[in-house]
């Protein structure tokens, strides 16, 4: 049944108005219903919604906690070590021009005077002594950090060479423990 159109100006009858009211009241439950169940839905999606981000909070919480510990246990971990000379270890090196380091330490390399060349270590060349002028004559004692197993060449005259181990310093966690290397 639809809405019956009343004219303006005309006497409608009781029938008319009761099939137009009767029509408007079931239109209105209809929307009504049609309300309750769009509300009744969006209220289950709420819910859901929210029992997610419930979850999802308990998750992170958890896995801020596993974090946390994990990066504690890290700071734990951590080591820092320290190169300092063994001096009572020094020795002299009796072929200078090639020398495979026997354990963490300094290379001093002490070059003559109207000298000029470079160092390799493992294969990568850095000066070691450059005569820019032949009035030039500087020779000085030069460190060079090396680690076990790096081997050295030189093509500059050398005056002399020394080996110098160390002692590594290993801090851990702010407790500090002492190894000979």
């Amino acid at each position: 049944m639809a809405l019956i159109n009343i004219e303006y100006g005309s006497l409608a009858s009781s029938e008319t108005m009761n099939s137009n009211f009767q029509y408007l009241d079931d239109k209105i439950s209809e929307v009504s219903s049609s309300f309750t169940t769009s509300i009744s839905s969006v209220s289950s999606n709420i819910a859901t919604v929210n029992a997610n981000l419930t979850d999802l909070a308990e998750t992170l919480d958890s896995t801020k906690e596993e974090l946390k510990e994990s990066i504690e246990n890290a700071d734990s971990r951590i080591v820092t070590t320290l190169m300092l000379p063994d001096w009572s270890g020094c020795i002299s090196i009796s072929k200078p021009n090639s020398y495979k380091a026997p354990s963490n330490g300094y290379v001093l390399i002490n070059p003559q005077a109207q000298g000029s060349g470079n160092l390799i270590v493992n294969g990568v060349t850095v000066y070691l002594k450059y005569r820019g002028h032949e009035n030039d004559n500087s020779a000085q004692l030069v460190p060079y950090p090396v680690k076990k197993g790096d081997i050295m060449t030189c093509n500059v005259k050398i005056t002399a060479v020394y080996f110098l181990p160390v002692v590594e310093e290993i801090i851990i966690n702010n407790e500090e423990e002492n190894s000979n290397v």
